[in-house]
């Protein structure tokens, strides 16, 4: 029991700062992969809505859906 008293959470366990810009550095460049990809399927799925329908809001609702209005289009076209 005298070890735990002697346990500092702040000192013991801090790693080191060039370890923490790495891990923030991977985290951005996986959330910007992502936000690439879903904007990606996005403008996929708005060139084909206005191609098959001319219509504005129909972009607007089948951009929202992004992948999944592509992925229709695939199988139904």
């Amino acid at each position: 029991m005298e070890n735990e008293d002697n346990f500092d959470l702040e000192t013991d366990f801090d790693p080191p700062e060039e370890h923490l810009s790495r891990i923030e550095e991977t985290r951005s460049a996986r959330e910007d992969g992502i936000g690439l990809f879903y904007a990606l399927g996005m403008a996929i799925a708005v060139t084909l809505s206005w191609a098959r329908n001319a219509s504005i809001l129909w972009c607007i609702l089948h951009g929202i859906f992004s992948w999944g209005y592509v992925i229709y289009f695939a199988v139904t076209r």
